[in-house]
């Protein structure tokens, strides 16, 4: 049984690498535009405390080879703790590589001004967010895709003399609009 389920793997890897040699899922000189929403909350064991996170991620690239490419996103977090809610936002690169078919790999750094609450200014202390994830490219016709995508988050601020870090695993949905998209 080991041997068959061995076969059987290899068999499979060497399937799926040979169509990613053959699949082109986005060409070379188009161009991509849309945005992302993700949500999360989460409710600490034995205290009654709450966090609610929602970003918005708006992007724009450019694929400079078939599969390959390369844009800007603005990133806005509203985070909502025990009651309190604050803000935040970055700007950065981002890089996305299609797999196979419209599986693809995403990942980028964000810069931006520390937190700041909605009815103050904003702080001179800065922040980085380095993200990581893979999602797919459900595409509805030859220019319109909808796209679930698992990230991974590690944000640092630096506010006050105060650095705070956190990891997170989040989970967004997108759509996007392919502009000069060749069909298949």
């Amino acid at each position: 049984m080991k041997l068959f389920t061995r076969a059987f793997l290899t068999a499979m890897v060497a399937f799926l690498v040979a169509q990613s040699g053959f699949a082109q899922t986005v060409n070379s000189g188009a161009w991509q535009l849309g945005g992302s929403i993700g949500f999360n909350s989460i409710k600490y064991d034995g205290d009654d405390e709450s966090e609610t996170l929602f970003n918005l991620s708006p992007n724009v690239g450019y694929y400079i080879i078939n599969n390959l490419g390369v844009g800007v996103r603005l990133n806005l977090v509203t985070n909502s703790f025990d009651g309190d809610s604050e803000s935040t936002f970055g700007f950065g690169p981002w890089a996305r590589f299609y797999l196979i078919d419209g599986l693809f790999a995403q990942g980028g750094i964000d810069f931006g001004p520390s937190a700041f609450d909605i009815f103050s200014a904003i702080q001179e202390e800065g922040s980085t967010n380095l993200h990581f994830g893979a999602g797919y490219s459900l595409f509805l016709n030859n220019s319109i895709a909808i796209e679930p995508q698992i990230e991974y988050n590690i944000y640092t601020d630096d506010e006050d003399g105060f650095t705070g870090d956190y990891n997170r695993l989040a989970f967004t949905i997108g759509i996007q609009a392919f502009l000069g998209r060749n069909s298949e």
